[in-house]
This record gives C-alpha cells, structure tokens and sequence, in this order.
C-alpha cells in the first residue's frame, strides 16, 4: 500500500457525499454517472470511496446506476459478450461497481448498465429485449425499455464525475431519437432507415460535439457544477439534457451534423435534400 505524502490532500467520502449533494443528489433519488478515479486526486480507499458515496449520497431508497461498457475487440463484441463477466472499460469506479455481489447489469454487449437500489430491476430488465430505434449498436441498445429510454422516463439526475460530456453516452439515445423522429416522417420509411448506419455497416448518424452541447446546455442554466476534491463535477436531469438537445438538433440540424446526415434527414422531414 502506497504512502500518502504529507502534503497531499485525501479525498474522503464526506467530502464527496457533500458534492453530490450540491450537484443535486438527496435521499430517494436516482443518480446515474460517468467518472474518472484519477480526476479526484488522491482519494481515500480508491473507488470504493467514490461508490460508498454515491450509496450514500442517494440513501435511502435511492438507486445508483454506472455505466459498464465494453468497447474492446469492437466488431467481435457482440460475439464474446458475457454478462457476468465482460468487464466494464469505461473507468476503475465502473469496474468495482460492476463486481459488487449486491450489483445487477443489464443484458447489452456493448452499453450495458450496472444498478444497485430499488429500481434497479425498472431499470436493467428490459435492456435485451428493447427495439425501436435503429443505430450503430443495434436496436435494442437505446431503444425503447432500455436502461437510457428508462432514465428519461425517470429524469434521473445525470452526472460527470470528474469527466465532461464528451463522456456523455445519454448523446447516443438523443441521436437515436432524432433518428427515429426523421424515420416517422419519411415517404418511405423502410428505405430511409436501410440507409441508418447500423451494427459494422456503414450509413448517416448524427454525431455532434458532446463539449458543445455541455456549453449550450450550461448556457441555459440546466447544468450545475461543483469541484470534488481535483474533479470539476457536473449533473443535468435526463430530461431536460435529452428534450433540449433534440430541440436545438432539430432547429440547428444543418450546424450540428454531418452532410450527409443532414441530407438524409432533410429527405425525411422535408423533402429537401438532395438526391
């Protein structure tokens, strides 16, 4: 066990139960986050602190949810997925979490979640058997019943430990929404969405700049933001992030998204895109 230097400051888990508190947290909540360890500094007991706190932050009756993605061997994932045993690659914190025996993940190869707490079965049960929404991970991986479709019907309290939302995987289900709102205009719907980039496939997606939409977010007063220890930490509801977003992709979709996106999506709603 390494020794701390004197000089450095140890983050402990009061500490970051009052952050989170300040970031929104309280008794009953459900609080889903993206972190990085590292960001804090030196923190007492390592990621375990992080995720006590967490518990803590939301108890009780509160749920916590982390992020436990597999993004290695990519194009074999959905071959070598196992639930109980594919690791999480998207942070130590997320990784301890996953572990813990008291621990539940949903059923996705490559955007599965981890829960612990009351709703954790609302949450995770419908991730293997969700659809609806083409993408570039399939269907079911933010399609309706999925733990993202879930923590938009909840608003849960969406937060960035120590990371921006260039981290922030609720960007993947307002791309799928956008998506699916083009599709539902579309003169023929089964042709525009064979042109959805899909599983390994080439196709038109919506990206956009997850550091951008924070800025605007934060612009319009829906992102709060505290420093935890070394780690600038931000929190946004679910909702709010996800309706506007859409409404600022929607109004700005030519600034936003690629070409040809933007065409494919023009065709769709409009009729204007080229051909």
């Amino acid at each position: 066990m390494p020794t701390m230097p004197e000089s450095k400051h140890v983050v402990t888990s009061e500490e970051v139960v009052e952050g989170l508190r300040a970031l929104g947290a309280g008794p009953g909540e459900i609080i889903f986050a993206h972190s990085s360890l590292s960001s804090f500094g030196w923190v007492e007991q390592g990621a375990d602190t992080i995720i006590e706190a967490l518990i803590r932050s939301v108890s009780p009756g509160g749920t916590v949810v982390l992020p436990t993605l597999c993004q290695r061997d990519k194009e074999r994932r959905f071959e070598t997925w196992d639930i109980a045993t594919s690791p999480s690659d998207v942070g130590k914190i997320t990784e301890v979490f996953r572990q813990r025996p008291d621990v539940r993940r949903s059923d996705h190869p490559t955007h599965s979640v981890a829960a612990l707490g009351p709703h954790t079965e609302q949450i995770i049960s419908g991730h293997a058997t969700a659809g609806g929404r083409p993408g570039p991970w399939g269907p079911a991986a933010f399609g309706h019943s999925s733990p993202w479709d879930m923590f938009y019907r909840l608003n849960v309290l969406d937060c960035f430990l120590g990371v921006t939302f260039s981290c922030n995987t609720m960007r993947h289900y307002i791309q799928s929404r956008l998506v699916e709102e083009a599709l539902s205009h579309a003169p023929d719907a089964a042709e525009a969405a064979a042109a959805v980039r899909g599983w390994c496939t080439p196709g038109v997606w919506p990206d956009y700049q997850g550091p951008m939409m924070q800025e605007r977010l934060t612009a319009l007063g829906l992102v709060t933001d505290v420093t935890i220890g070394a780690a600038v930490c931000y929190s946004i509801r679910a909702r709010e992030m996800v309706d506007n977003a859409l409404a600022i992709l929607r109004a700005e979709v030519d600034t936003w998204c690629p070409e040809d996106f933007r065409e494919w999506y023009h065709r769709c709603t409009d009729g204007t895109g080229t051909q």
